[in-house]
């Protein structure tokens, strides 16, 4: 728990537990309210420069009732200490079950879509738009359902204008060609829900570069492999929305409530959901196996790769042996940087350091630690993993306070 709210245990009735992660304004903990017998997720603003945004947030979760979007409980925005109380959700992040089945079968796709786009259709109904459309921001429930979780930098027609002139809100890998103008719109949704859908089906992101610049051109343009060269049998429906969704003029696209009229809206995922987690049950030993022969690859790589040339990015696998991973052809160059900070540096716990942004390169499912730094805010750890799904990662650093 962040040192400056070490004294706060108890929000109104809710006992804080464990912190569940922390994100541009606040932290999010899971809460018990013996009272009421439940428990909620709490999430508490430690960024009083965001407290218009928070504010919006609330605003909107609030105002919204579906069964694939976390409920708002209650919030507190003019106290000493702003909160909003959501609904806990149990089950499993959305990016952590496609990391962990790999490519999505197209049942499971359905299931999760159509729940998606059902939230969103609604949510377009009401003239809010989400902006932030990522697997990391819904959660998959043992019962298959799906729940919409952050509202972080949603959008109201009623809300202030809160982000600057020439500053784009949005994770770049997710985000459509007019968000790059601010020009966004509820069809901005429907184009990051095609590139989910893409992921999801293929196990590879629509739009990559290892440069920002190279990765918006590919994005304005539209330009994609077709997901039927990367994996074969993806049903025509599926195929035809990832098609109508990322399309580069906005009116083009499909709209939500079409998605959900071809698919049916409410689909759950309850049987893909089983078969899933069954599968991991009932074959231990070959899951053994195949975390054995990926330690026998990481040996191999770090034991022969030989000597990083002067001024190479490398990884540390600071879990283990602090020996540079040496680049190879088949390695991953992911971007890490803190946008909002201009002079902060990443700090690995071998000494080394470098200016951000920093290109971290490293083997596919490598572990790495470090921490960011800059002059008059918090240090702020970090703890990742290398993957073929995210070619960047951009974090907030908290100020000091006097």
């Amino acid at each position: 728990m962040r040192a400056e709210f070490a004294r706060i245990n108890e929000v109104s009735g809710y006992v804080l537990s464990d912190r569940l992660g922390s994100g541009g304004m606040g932290d999010v903990y899971k809460a018990w309210n013996p009272a009421l017998q439940r428990w909620a997720a709490i999430k508490i603003l430690h960024q009083k420069e965001m407290g218009e945004r928070f504010r919006n947030e609330a605003f909107i979760q609030a105002s919204v009732r579906h069964p694939n979007i976390a409920t708002l409980y209650e919030s507190s925005l003019n106290g000493p200490t702003p909160y909003i109380i959501m609904e806990y959700v149990e089950g499993e992040m959305l990016d952590q079950y496609m990391r962990r089945v790999g490519k999505v079968s197209n049942e499971a796709a359905t299931g999760i879509l159509s729940q998606i786009a059902s939230a969103l259709s609604y949510l377009h109904a009401k003239d809010i738009l989400h902006r932030d459309i990522k697997p990391q921001n819904f959660k998959l429930q043992p019962d298959g359902t799906v729940k919409m979780l952050d509202f972080g930098i949603a959008k109201h027609k009623y809300s202030p204008k809160l982000t600057q002139q020439g500053f784009v809100v949005g994770t770049t890998e997710y985000m459509a060609p007019e968000q790059f103008r601010q020009q966004v719109e509820k069809q901005s949704d429907i184009w990051s829900l095609g590139v989910m859908l893409y992921e999801m089906l293929t196990g590879h992101l629509p739009f990559e570069a290892v440069n920002p610049f190279i990765l918006q051109g590919k994005i304005c343009k539209a330009s994609f492999t077709d997901p039927n060269i990367l994996v074969s049998g993806i049903s025509p429906k599926l195929n035809s929305i990832i098609e109508k969704s990322l399309r580069v003029t906005p009116s083009s696209r499909i709209r939500a409530s079409e998605i959900s009229s071809m698919l049916g809206s409410g689909n759950r995922v309850t049987k893909a959901w089983k078969i899933s987690t069954g599968a991991l049950k009932k074959q231990p030993m070959a899951i053994l196996g195949v975390f054995v022969l990926a330690a026998v690859i990481m040996f191999a790589l770090i034991s022969f790769g030989g000597e990083a040339s002067p001024g190479e990015h490398v990884v540390i696998d600071s879990m283990a042996d602090p020996k540079p991973v040496i680049e190879d052809m088949n390695a991953l160059h992911i971007t890490v940087d803190v946008p909002s900070v201009g002079d902060a540096t990443i700090l690995f716990p071998d000494g080394r350091s470098g200016n951000l942004p920093y290109v971290l390169i490293g083997p596919n499912g490598h572990q790495v630690k470090f921490t960011l730094h800059a002059d008059g805010y918090q240090d702020r750890p970090v703890q990742l993993e290398l993957n073929t799904r995210r070619r960047s990662y951009e974090y907030n650093l908290q100020r000091t306070r006097d």
